[in-house]
């Protein structure tokens, strides 16, 4: 995965690091910026040795929002930044696309600004330095909230917080951050990292279809409006995680009293096979 010059990726067991690195203008989102995310992103994705993915900054920011400078830039007429801009900015951080990845851990290093802030919603679960600052700073810039999160955000944070959020652009502090529901917990900058691959490896040590299958619940329910509907599909679920391989090896693992073995690829096609025989 070299070769990015925006981003950058470490691996730490099954836990992938995704940095923002454009440090010396607040890690600010432009097109290729978009571009070699979405390519790391579908990468890691297609990676099985991957469960899970971290998202932090370089430098002092983890992002400062979108590059405006790129907005000049097609404006001049650079045809490279208008075809990123307009293939990969609207998929990037697309709650369709988010809500389908491998599980997502936000390390949120310092000033998340915009859609700096605004992708974060998306993620499954953040951690914040207590050097973090938070705005929806749209308003301020004559512009309007983006990557769904008039929507979301409310759902975060409750409406009247939300509505303060949006039309003030108030700048919020680490802790207002937490005390919001923005982030889970804050930590030392020092533990940030390490914090958020910890939390990453431990979610990561579950099976991946089920992980991806509680994910897409999650949002499904969020958006239904039909509680019988909602009782239905759960229902459902959970028969066809009573009937799967990682749950047989759930109950092979305590019957044995060993950890379960979810990412040995033989070992688990032997459960399957055998599954297969008996049925």
């Amino acid at each position: 995965m070299a070769g990015y010059e925006t981003i950058a990726v470490e691996r730490e067991g099954r836990v992938a690091v995704v940095r923002f690195a454009r440090p010396d203008v607040l890690n600010a989102m432009n097109g290729r910026f978009f571009r070699e995310w979405v390519e790391a992103i579908d990468e890691l994705n297609d990676d099985d040795a991957i469960g899970a993915i971290v998202v932090t900054g370089a430098g002092r920011a983890f992002s400062s929002g979108a590059d405006v400078a790129d907005f000049r830039r097609a404006s001049e007429g650079n045809e490279q930044v208008k075809r990123d801009w307009a293939t990969y900015q609207p998929i990037a951080f697309s709650g369709e696309r988010l809500t389908r990845s491998k599980p997502l851990v936000g390390a949120i290093n310092g000033l998340a600004l915009g859609a700096g802030l605004t992708c974060t919603f998306w993620f499954d679960v953040n951690i914040a330095s207590t050097q973090a600052r938070f705005s929806m700073r749209f308003a301020a810039l004559g512009l309007t909230p983006e990557l769904g999160s008039s929507w979301l955000l409310p759902r975060i944070v409750g409406l009247q917080r939300a509505k303060e959020m949006m039309l003030t652009a108030r700048i919020y502090g680490a802790e207002e951050g937490r005390d919001l529901g923005l982030v889970r917990r804050i930590v030392e900058p020092d533990q940030l990292e390490g914090e958020a691959v910890s939390l990453a490896a431990e979610i990561a040590a579950h099976p991946p279809g089920t992980l991806s299958t509680i994910k897409r619940m999650i949002f499904e329910d969020l958006l239904a409006t039909d509680f019988s509907e909602i009782d239905r599909r759960s229902e459902e679920e959970f028969a066809a995680a009573r009937r799967s391989p990682e749950h047989r090896e759930a109950l092979g693992a305590l019957a044995q009293r060993r950890p379960p073995r979810y990412h040995d690829a033989e070992h688990m096609a032997s459960i399957i096979e055998r599954m297969r025989r008996r049925s």
